[in-house]
């Protein structure tokens, strides 16, 4: 009877060491860390093909980032985010789970909403970046070439 525990706990020992394990670590406070959190009840003016980019801002206020390449605009906020632990059977280590968020806003040539997003943001690329692939993603759905 004891050699049949004892061969559990290896079998259980060995399984989790050749799989790794993770743990997801909730962020210790809720303070936002940058910019103003903009929530879905806030944005329920803004419709598609009848809101002009002026209404927004007058509604919104400034935003965070303009693109350059398309029109569009950005408004982003962080707050700390959840921290993942992982562990294998050769390396571990951390990383923070983003906490940053936006509110993106694509338009028309003549400053007409195409569309607006609610999008969590990865660490990996800087604000522009997301914005601007999205930007291009909306205007080739939206106004496909002619």
């Amino acid at each position: 009877m004891r050699t049949r525990s004892i061969s559990a706990v290896l079998v259980v020992a060995l399984a989790a060491t050749l799989t790794g394990c993770v743990a997801f670590v909730p962020p210790l406070s809720t303070k936002l860390v940058a910019g103003r959190v903009i929530k879905k009840s806030e944005v329920g003016f803004i419709v598609p093909r009848k809101t002009t980019r002026m209404e927004g801002e007058q509604q919104l206020g400034p935003c965070s980032r303009r693109s350059f390449w398309a029109p569009s605009v950005a408004y982003s906020w962080e707050r700390p985010g959840w921290t993942v632990f992982w562990c294998g059977p050769y390396d571990s280590g951390s990383f923070e789970a983003s906490g940053w968020h936006a509110l993106f806003v694509a338009f028309d040539d003549h400053g007409i909403v195409l569309q607006k997003d609610f999008v969590n943001l990865s660490d990996l690329s800087s604000l522009d970046e997301h914005l601007e692939r999205w930007a291009e993603r909306v205007r080739k759905k939206k106004m496909p070439a002619q």
